[in-house]
């Protein structure tokens, strides 16, 4: 019978820690983003498809009841991709701050899976010849598994972007005299994300 109750107050003490009812986390983590369609329009980089990968890092909060919860999390990402031009190589550029919700659903101890929905706003930059740089705006929603170990939660997100993008005009070809105009355009492409994060 002790040994009954003494193991009941350590699975009632672990859920507790598992799942606090309020939280804060700092997290981080490695994304792989691939944006297409109209996004290099007008740029001389159009026809090759560009990812980009490198780390992001952010802040949340939120509360669980009865094992289902929301969280609210500002995150910031910085990636890059690399691309071919005159046969020579350079990078391109991929910051984004976006502002995120996520359902969380308890589907088993320790376990959870999201759904996430968030909307942010991106510059693009490169070291090519020309000054290629542009802005956009872009909404998207994700899915993915979650594991919670004491006070560290691993968890990886697979997303869809949709968004609009602006850029500016590009500096001539170095043998070119007609400069590039602006271009916008629609751009879509999928999204992974694989990280940690401290809960306090």
């Amino acid at each position: 019978m002790r040994k009954k109750i003494f193991l009941a107050l350590i699975y009632l003490s672990f859920s507790e820690t598992m799942f606090p009812q309020d939280f804060v986390t700092f997290y981080g983590g490695y994304e792989v983003n691939s944006l297409t369609s109209a996004m290099f329009t007008q740029t001389r980089l159009e026809e090759k498809q560009h990812n980009f990968t490198g780390y992001l890092f952010g802040i949340s909060g939120g509360r669980f009841i009865n094992r289902v919860g929301v969280q609210y999390s500002l995150e910031f990402s910085n990636t890059k991709s690399n691309t071919v031009f005159r046969d020579k190589n350079y990078a391109l550029t991929n910051s984004k701050i976006s502002l995120q919700l996520s359902e969380l659903f308890a589907v088993v101890q320790d376990f959870l899976i999201s759904l996430t929905g968030d909307i942010g706003v991106g510059w693009l930059g490169s070291d090519t010849p020309f000054d290629h740089s542009g802005v956009y705006g872009i909404t998207s929603i994700s899915i993915g598994p979650s594991v919670i170990i004491s006070r560290i939660r691993l968890f990886a997100l697979a997303k869809l972007n949709v968004g609009f993008i602006y850029f500016s005009g590009s500096d001539p070809d170095l043998y070119s005299i007609d400069p590039l105009p602006s271009s916008t355009g629609l751009i879509t492409g999928p999204e992974f994300k694989i990280g940690a994060s401290l809960i306090l």
